[in-house]
């Protein structure tokens, strides 16, 4: 059924994966066959890999062995001399390290022989030794403490995480650190097939014959176990372990797995991915070994960082982009991670093949699924900055999968370390390598469509459920920002629809607006002049998109906003539509707060409130009188309004319009000369605009208490509010704020003396302001930068 695929890419490049996938299987097969004590037995197969592989270092190495073990030294070094002279002739590399030093024991017969058990006893060393440690552990000290700590009281530990994170080094060096006080056997499960049954192949590296013999022939051992991989053999390997800690009081074991074990006493330490600094050292040291004199600087540690955190921190991710630095700038590797299992293929020659490239780590832990898991772990790619349970039965239970179905699946995948769960919140998310794996499966199955469409909907019915009640409630505005990114992409997919049908779109954004003027009012603006340029809306529906981009801009007014206001009220009143005419004449007015005759924009106000009835319109029109008294700079006045206001706005149930109205009292009563109230006043608001996270409210409260504790002479409290206030405007994209922060920068340095600074800041706030402030501030600001 799939001879009509040809020559396509991606059937290429699966044909890759499987081939890899079947030659590591021989190579671990072989392997364990001359680990084991019958290297005889693997030297045909050997020769024949070899020669078939003549570039390839795994199977030469596997055949050294075999050969030496067989008693034929000499063969041995001559399969070396031959590689050697290949790699040198072909690719103008040498062997690796690991490699040259297998040739020299060879050479100085330093190859351990393996004994045979002695009946009735451990034998001393008959599975592998612990491998030297080539590269430095970085970032794993508490791990490692943690481990150690377990260990002295647990009889199983288990090292769960997801793949390329570090489980199985942890675990060796765990086991280094314990060797001179115990007898430590590593036993290596990854050349089994899946589902195998475990116990004879790990009673043969014990010189046991019998699987069923191996709990008893430990009986009486003192040792740590250290069981690697037990993820696709889980089931018996849990049966294992269960029998061997209950027959032998003395062992211990640690265990390595992408799921628990759960087998009775066991102690489950989850192995995180390393946090961005451990990442960035890692992805140094690993790139030194490729290109010496790699440095972090000022030049590279940028894109290093941005690397190491589109990664994850996933310590064999790292290492692979680190391995790419042989070729490429880190900054040309940061870019090309969009395509991330293209780039990051280069692993060892001498790994196991699923460690080789990104993507295979990846299909290791995707072909363990049952098809349930793989559908619902491809469905989850929709989601963005993560989702709770009732998105995930939303947006993921159709088809075989029905929503009572969900809860289960995704536990599963939580336990198989490839979900990611946080318990205090009830949240899930997929690491984004993890996540654009399932986009790529998503996407051979058809379903990203359906899945976006699903996606789209349930955060529709979201923002209507909440969008309405951001004014009122706090936690509303928090839920829809804890879902800010899947919001994002909702509006997305909405735009991408709306060629041939707006309503979803409209429903959306009618829904989203409240959010929008509270927080990312340039997220706004940009979803409703895409709609507004596609299609022929209605005449209502457009005037509404129009007042909607109008008001989401009446802080920074452009042209354009400013156009679509006064269109937004010239539609309305043709259609007869009193309340939203007396609305977009209320956003009309808004333009007063900076330029224009403020009485003219006095009566736009005061004849909307005749038309209104609403109290948060209502509320919205005192707020404007308030402005344009405190523009005209008539501060007693002001400061009587905008306490009106605040109290209004009270009334009507927004907490966060009240608190502007708030903060512009602070700024009023510095005008007015009662600037110990003025602090107070703005204190407050600044401690609930930080509980309510409302970014512009508490970037606006924070930068005039700065101010005002400049005018008090005390710039070392003011110097961390400009900071704070700073980095929340810059994120909420709002210059005004910015622009007051860079004033109070200037205000310091020029107290400093450092006036070179205190004219560059002056000018940055005066760029940043436009004519975006009251007439009196820019005056101020003005002259401050003319001295």
């Amino acid at each position: 059924m799939l001879a009509d695929v040809g020559d396509a890419e991606w059937a290429g490049r699966e044909r890759h994966r499987l081939e890899e996938l079947r030659l590591g299987a021989v190579e671990d097969r072989l392997e364990l066959l001359t680990a084991t004590g019958r290297p005889g037995g693997a030297v045909a197969d050997l020769e024949r890999l070899a020669a078939e592989h003549p570039l390839r270092e795994r199977p030469a190495r596997l055949l050294m062995l075999a050969l030496q073990g067989a008693g034929r030294q000499a063969d041995a070094l001559a399969v070396h001399r031959a590689l050697r002279r290949r790699l040198a002739d072909e690719l103008g590399i040498d062997p690796s390290p690991e490699l040259e030093a297998l040739a020299g024991a060879i050479l100085r017969q330093e190859v351990p022989d393996r004994p045979a058990a002695v009946p009735g006893s451990v034998p001393a060393r008959t599975g592998p030794a612990l491998p030297a440690r080539l590269t430095s552990l970085l970032g794993r000290d508490d791990d490692l403490a943690l481990v150690l700590d377990q260990l002295r009281t647990a009889r199983v530990v288990t090292l769960v995480g997801p793949g390329g994170v570090g489980k199985t080094t942890l675990a060796v060096e765990a086991a280094r650190h314990l060797a001179a006080d115990v007898e430590v056997r590593l036993v290596r499960l990854a050349a089994l097939p899946p589902g195998a049954e475990i116990a004879e192949a790990v009673a043969v590296q014990f010189g046991v014959p019998d699987g069923e013999a191996l709990a008893g022939h430990l009986a009486g051992a003192r040792m740590l176990l250290v069981v690697d991989n037990c993820e696709h053999v889980v089931d018996s390997a849990a049966a294992l372990v269960d029998r061997i800690v209950q027959a032998a009081p003395g062992v211990r074991v640690l265990a390595t797995s992408r799921e628990a074990l759960a087998v009775t006493g066991e102690v489950q330490v989850p192995v995180a991915p390393l946090d961005l600094p451990s990442a960035t050292r890692l992805f140094a040291d690993r790139a030194r070994a490729v290109r010496h004199g790699f440095a972090l600087d000022a030049g590279t540690t940028p894109a290093v960082e941005a690397i190491c955190r589109s990664l994850d921190g996933i310590p064999l991710a790292v290492e692979l982009a680190a391995a790419r630095v042989k070729a490429l700038p880190p900054a040309e590797i940061a870019e090309r991670l969009g395509d991330r299992f293209a780039l990051l293929t280069g692993g060892p020659r001498t790994a196991e093949a699923r460690h080789r490239t990104l993507r295979a780590v990846l299909d290791w832990s995707h072909d363990l699924l049952p098809e349930p898991e793989r559908v619902l772990l491809r469905r989850l790619a929709v989601f963005r900055g993560g989702w709770d349970l009732a998105a995930a039965e939303d947006v993921g239970a159709f088809g075989a999968i029905g929503a009572g179905d969900v809860l289960d699946l995704l536990l599963r995948l939580v336990d198989r370390s490839l979900v990611v769960p946080d318990p205090a919140t009830g949240r899930f998310r997929l690491l984004a390598t993890v996540l654009d794996y399932a986009a790529d499966r998503l996407a051979e199955a058809g379903e990203t469509g359906t899945c976006r469409d699903r996606h789209l909907g349930h955060y529709t019915r979201l923002a209507e459920r909440f969008g309405p009640s951001v004014r009122s409630a706090a936690p509303a505005w928090q839920r829809l920002r804890e879902d800010a990114d899947n919001l994002r992409a909702a509006v997305e997919r909405a735009l991408e629809l709306a060629p041939g049908d707006l309503r979803a779109g409209m429903r959306l954004v009618e829904a989203l607006m409240p959010y929008w003027n509270y927080g990312v009012r340039y997220e706004g603006v940009r979803a409703l002049t895409v709609l507004l340029a596609t299609g022929d809306p209605p005449p209502a529906e457009r005037a509404k998109l129009l007042q909607g981009v109008g008001l989401l801009g009446v802080y920074y007014p452009t042209a354009e906003s400013r156009a679509a206001a006064r269109t937004s009220l010239a539609l309305f009143e043709e259609l007869g539509d009193a309340g939203n005419a007396a609305i977009s004449r209320l956003v009309v007015a808004w333009e007063g707060q900076y330029s224009g005759d403020p009485e003219h924009h006095r009566a736009l106000v005061r004849r909307s409130r005749d038309e209104l009835a609403d109290a948060y319109w209502l509320a919205t029109a005192e707020y404007l009188e308030a402005m344009l008294d405190l523009r005209i700079g008539d501060f007693d006045s002001a400061v009587t309004r905008w306490r009106g206001t605040e109290s209004r706005f009270l009334e009507a149930g927004d907490s966060m319009m009240a608190e502007a109205a708030a903060a512009h009292l602070g700024v009023a009563l510095f005008g007015a000369g009662r600037p110990a109230e003025a602090e107070r006043v703005l204190g407050r608001v600044v401690d609930r605009s930080r509980r309510l996270q409302a970014p512009h409210g508490l970037a606006f409260a924070l930068v005039h208490l700065a101010h005002a504790r400049l005018d008090a002479g005390d710039p070392a409290a003011a110097a961390p509010l400009l900071a704070e206030a700073d980095a929340v405007a810059r994120q909420a994209r709002n210059p005004r704020c910015q622009a007051w922060a860079a004033w109070g920068r200037a205000r310091i340095a020029r107290a400093d003396g450092d006036e070179a600074t205190a004219a560059a800041e002056g000018r940055r706030a005066l760029d940043l302001l436009g004519e975006h402030e009251f007439p009196w501030a820019l005056a101020k600001l003005r002259a401050f930068t003319a001295r």
